[in-house]
């Protein structure tokens, strides 16, 4: 009998966690509040985040970085990067903008199950730091406990782009192993409350906790109402980040990840 109630409540517990929800406020970010945080534009016109890991790397996802349907990977020289302020018509002092020498995409990247979909961006020319407003992420080594209350750092889409953060909580993972393998197979993913927002969410979107790089958004499952964001912590990619910091071999030209 007491086994019986135990396994119920540890059921209930699934179910309601794989329903809970919380309320998704979005709010403009201020000035030097994120300035880790840059633009990356690409042939496609797809509009992606990354984040700065030193003066001559960015951080972002595998799709940001290739073609239509992750074919292929992009000449570097397509591919731009923005950071500081990320005003098009207007830009302020504290702008800087660079272009891709190399691009190396994780070679274990599987666009059908998202598995590694990370990338670093080498720059042609690296960003003057210290700066007022650019600055290199610290990255989260440790667990983030559930409950725990995090940013997530985007633009906005339409006009000049705009930095904004909307906030998510950090979900039990065994509870989304439960509801929702699917997207949340890896021990990299991190498992969040639903997000609550219609608009835009964009590749390569960092998620912050207490200050510090934890995860990039790397695709989204939704429904009419709520978002699952598919988020790869970065702590599980330090060691192959690092490799990609003194990488001399550039990936090969049009590189897919599809092996074709």
């Amino acid at each position: 009998m007491g086994k019986a109630v135990i396994t119920s409540i540890v059921l209930l517990g699934a179910i309601l966690g794989c329903q809970a929800q919380t309320e998704t406020v979005v709010r403009n970010v201020g000035f030097g509040e994120y300035p880790s945080v840059v633009f990356v534009s690409t042939p496609r016109h797809q509009r992606c985040m990354g984040t700065v890991i030193n003066a001559n790397h960015v951080l972002t996802s595998g799709t940001c970085v290739m073609t239509d349907g992750a074919a292929r990977i992009y000449p570097a020289p397509l591919v731009q990067v923005v950071g500081g302020d990320l005003s098009v018509t207007n830009p302020v002092v504290t702008q800087q903008t660079r272009v891709a020498q190399h691009i190396f995409v994780h070679e274990h990247f599987r666009p059908r199950t998202n598995d590694n979909n990370v990338a670093i961006i080498r720059l042609a020319e690296p960003f003057h730091l210290p700066s007022n407003g650019i600055e290199e992420a610290h990255i989260r080594m440790r667990i983030v406990p559930q409950g725990h209350q995090c940013d997530v750092v985007r633009a906005t889409l339409t006009g000049n782009p705009v930095l904004q953060a909307y906030n998510v909580q950090i979900r039990n993972r065994n509870l989304c192993d439960s509801c929702c393998l699917e997207i949340f197979r890896e021990e990299s993913n991190i498992c969040t409350e639903p997000i609550t927002i219609s608009d835009s969410l964009l590749q390569g979107d960092s998620m912050f906790c207490d200050g510090e790089l934890t995860a990039i958004a790397t695709t989204v499952v939704s429904n009419d109402q709520t978002r699952e964001f598919h988020f790869n912590q970065v702590r599980f990619f330090t060691h192959w980040i690092q490799q990609q910091l003194i990488r001399t071999q550039p990936m090969p030209e049009g590189w897919s990840p599809n092996g074709v």
